[in-house]
């Protein structure tokens, strides 16, 4: 085998990789708009860039048949390159979105690195692996948990950092439709956004009458969250940032 097939099959198999794991990123851990608001897409292309660019690079390097140590080598760059993307693929896991809370007036993302053991702990539960999980919260009623809510405040967070306060969803059907407001509204409030408004309500079989939205804040951008008007069923985030609210 030639050194130039040698790195173009390293290449090949690295895209594989890297496009699993956009996948995995993309519709999973980090569902729309969440992947480039949060900035996982610089950890990604961090990623992309050793394994799929410099992997296959070294390869070109250093094989040659007739090298007495190229197996040594090549398992050396094997080593570096799984090292880098299993760092990676932790780091993106550690970031990845665990909870879309609801709060009742708005909703807000909870990242996983951002909940503590002692409150998983305290609300029996377990991060959620396989991308974001809706959940409602509830006023909390224990003194320390009271406590905890006002310094989550301090610090930009809320009640959706405690697993504690954690309740399905559905139980704030009637609060969460009582605060949703009106799309029509925010699209004369962002007329050049109007056309990108109107086009993903489409997209996803909605309107100003099937459809209301809360806001939520991603990292310093608010998106919409979509909902449905009768039921509050969650119909995902609009990408579309920086609207006026």
């Amino acid at each position: 085998m030639s050194r130039y097939r040698a790195s173009g099959t390293h290449f090949f198999l690295s895209c594989m990789v890297g496009l699993g794991l956009l996948l995995l990123c993309w519709f999973m851990w980090y569902p729309t708009p969440m992947l480039s608001a949060i900035g996982g897409y610089e950890i990604f292309f961090l990623i992309v860039g050793i394994d799929v660019i410099l992997g296959p690079a070294l390869t070109l390097v250093v094989f040659n048949p007739k090298k007495k140590w190229l197996v040594l080598d090549l398992a050396v760059i094997a080593i570096l390159q799984l090292s880098a993307f299993i760092y990676g693929v932790s780091t993106l896991l550690e970031a990845r979105p665990a909870y879309i809370a609801a709060l009742g007036k708005t909703f807000a993302v909870v990242q996983a690195s951002e909940i503590t053991d002692s409150n998983l702990a305290k609300g029996k539960a377990t991060l959620p692996i396989w991308g974001p999980k809706l959940i409602g919260t509830k006023e909390p009623t224990d003194k320390d948990d009271i406590s905890m809510v006002a310094v989550m405040a301090d610090v930009g967070g809320d009640k959706g950092h405690l697993p504690q306060l954690h309740i399905p969803y559905e139980d704030m059907r009637e609060e969460i439709l009582k605060n949703a407001l009106e799309f029509e509204a925010l699209a004369k409030d962002n007329e050049d956004r109007r056309a990108e408004i109107e086009s993903w309500l489409k997209s996803h079989d909605c309107d100003n009458k099937k459809c209301k939205f809360q806001p939520i804040k991603i990292s310093v951008s608010i998106f919409p969250v979509v909902i449905d008007a009768k039921t509050a069923a969650y119909r995902g985030i609009m990408p579309v940032d920086k609207l006026k609210m």
